[in-house]
């Protein structure tokens, strides 16, 4: 069985957050089979509030409909005063980014650092 491929953001950056996703877009092009996740924590859960991001919703809602799971750190959110209603609604909200990565890498993910 394949492992899974875990890409990490903890940057509030447009530019990396682009490279990831086409990062993410061109490794389905060659491992479809593969489960995505990306686990977003720090100033990176900023990239996920529906009303500022607009610009990468439809990227975002089309590698959701592939299998791409987008895991928010909630305490990250907490931080930065922004309520869960205001991410994108298919992404899923943590505890903590960080022990979602532990978690993911215990599983076999791959950890990926655009």
């Amino acid at each position: 069985m394949k492992k899974g491929v875990l890409f990490h953001l903890d940057l509030d950056s447009g530019w990396i957050f682009d490279l990831a996703l086409t990062n993410i877009k061109n490794f389905l092009k060659f491992e479809e089979s593969r489960k995505i996740a990306v686990v977003a924590n720090g100033p990176a859960v900023k990239l996920f509030v529906e009303s500022s991001n607009r610009k990468f919703k439809e990227d975002l809602k089309e590698l959701h409909e592939k299998g791409v799971k987008f895991f928010i750190c909630g305490r990250a959110l907490s931080h930065f005063k922004i309520s869960e209603k205001e991410i994108f609604n298919f992404c899923e909200i943590v505890p903590s980014g960080i022990l979602q990565i532990v978690k993911l890498q215990e599983e076999g993910y791959i950890y990926i650092k655009p």
